[in-house]
């Protein structure tokens, strides 16, 4: 994905079953501490947080567990900061990635987009951080 203004991986996003489970194991087996547990406004998915290094390990699942479920997890996505995501939506898209919109995060003041393809299963986003630059010829 070069040519995107990608800076880092932002975070990481673990969904399973039972967040808070899964994000327990994690802080056992890894010694990592949750930093935050939050539920996400509109759909009562319950999220945790945690630090690997520089890394933003985000544990999210649904509002609550069914009782006797096995828990189960998966890779749900990686994160990529961006500096300018509509720039870098643009740059997907004529590279023929089909791309969702920005839209707001769960991070305050931040914008989000997901890449829907072309990723051979790996699911992707990119997170921009503060206000986007304006779009030449755009009216502000």
């Amino acid at each position: 994905m070069d040519g995107i203004g990608a800076t880092h991986i932002d975070h990481i996003v673990i969904s399973s079953s039972d967040a808070a489970v899964v994000a327990d194991t994690f802080r056992r087996n890894l010694g990592i501490e949750i930093k935050r547990t939050m539920t996400r406004p509109g759909t009562g998915a319950q999220l945790a947080f945690a630090k690997l290094q520089e890394i933003i390990l985000e544990f999210a699942g649904p509002p609550a567990p069914k009782p006797g479920d096995e828990v189960k997890a998966r890779l749900w996505g990686i994160v990529l900061a961006v500096r300018d995501i509509r720039a870098a939506v643009e740059r997907l898209r004529s590279l023929g990635y089909d791309v969702g919109d920005p839209k707001p995060a769960v991070q305050p003041g931040a914008l989000i987009a997901t890449i829907k393809s072309g990723t051979h299963g790996v699911p992707f986003a990119l997170i921009q951080y503060g206000t986007p630059p304006a779009t030449p010829g755009a009216a502000t």
